[in-house]
């Protein structure tokens, strides 16, 4: 078996989720990291069994050795790195969304088919077996005719100081970090891209996105309705409403852990979906799978989509007056 080297650009919070789930991994292997701060990414290797540490992100782009790079930095950096890692033939799994606009996901698309790259949005959620049963369980008919889905995701990240969610700067706000799962989710599960938008919101005093509230109707006639926040904490549940019943996705419903079908007012259905390490696993040995099939993205999160996702992004950050800098929107 072929072991894949793998560098993770980033050693924040998320990435210690990915590396723990790469240290169970029997095809890849963490080789190097890199970080703004050699410190930092020190201490992250030596947690995680990696050989070589940068303080310098190109350092580790131009490492020959490694075959496949996890960018985990704020939204802002994401376009650059990605090209970067690109340009230089590495393989790339880059967490969501991939970009800050859809013109950047395109271009970095387009760039990954010239160098025959994998590109993959790391939205881990279209990954899991949950979100396959589930579309299974709308396909065998279990609630009818789907007549729409809601969905809130909002944590209380206002009054966290320094927090990157708050700053403009690394194109924070509640949009592109939460409201990307409930657009994506519903992509996933309809198959079908919004025709009509309508969203509200409200950008705080930091300059980001806090509240929003979206309307989506599909060309099906399916309508997908969400909130999503950093100024409250919400419920964080999924609905997909049909005409014969129901299916809930309870709190945290992106992490695909659980799901419930209702029918009269009766739970008729519940299942209990346990990862084997914490979720991040199905999209590492995916990215793999991807470079050893020589395809350049997984059907269940694939180009097309991703593209699709950051138009509905962007249309919702039109009409909500979500502005960022010239200098991160732009390619």
């Amino acid at each position: 078996m072929h072991i894949f080297n793998w560098g993770i650009i980033g050693p924040g919070g998320i990435a210690h989720q990915f590396a723990s789930a790469l240290a169970q991994s029997k095809q890849g292997k963490l080789y190097a990291v890199a970080s703004r701060s050699l410190e930092r990414a020190q201490e992250f290797s030596e947690k995680y069994n990696a050989e070589m540490s940068y303080g310098d992100y190109q350092q580790l782009i131009d490492d020959t050795n490694i075959d496949v790079i996890y960018i985990a930095t704020p939204h802002d950096s994401h376009y650059p790195l990605a090209k970067a890692c690109l340009e230089a033939g590495k393989h790339v799994l880059m967490e969501k969304p991939l970009t800050i606009t859809a013109h950047q996901t395109e271009v970095l698309v387009q760039l990954a088919q010239q160098k025959l790259c994998v590109f993959q949005e790391a939205l881990w959620t279209r990954f899991m077996p949950c979100f396959k049963a589930i579309k299974q369980w709308i396909k065998d008919g279990e609630i009818g005719e789907v007549q729409y889905i809601t969905s809130q995701i909002g944590f209380a990240f206002t009054d966290l100081l320094n927090h990157r969610i708050n700053d403009p700067r690394l194109a924070g706000g509640a949009i592109l970090d939460l409201g990307v799962y409930s657009v994506s989710v519903s992509q996933f599960i309809l198959e079908e891209d919004p025709l009509l938008i309508q969203a509200l919101g409200r950008i705080n005093r930091d300059g980001v996105d806090q509240n929003v509230l979206v309307n989506m109707q599909y060309p099906s006639g399916i309508f997908s309705q969400f909130t999503c926040t950093i100024g409250a904490q919400c419920s964080n549940v999924m609905t997909i409403h049909g005409k014969e019943g129901f299916i809930t996705l309870p709190s945290m419903f992106w992490n695909g852990e659980s799901a419930t079908l209702t029918k009269d007012e009766k739970v008729v259905k519940q299942e209990d979906f346990m990862h084997p390490v914490n979720g991040f696993e199905y999209q590492i040995e995916s990215t793999m799978d991807s470079i050893g099939l020589g395809r350049l993205c997984d059907p269940r999160m694939n180009h097309d989509d991703s593209i699709n996702v950051m138009q509905t992004l962007d249309e919702i950050r039109s009409q909500v007056g979500m502005k960022y800098d010239q200098s991160i929107e732009s390619t």
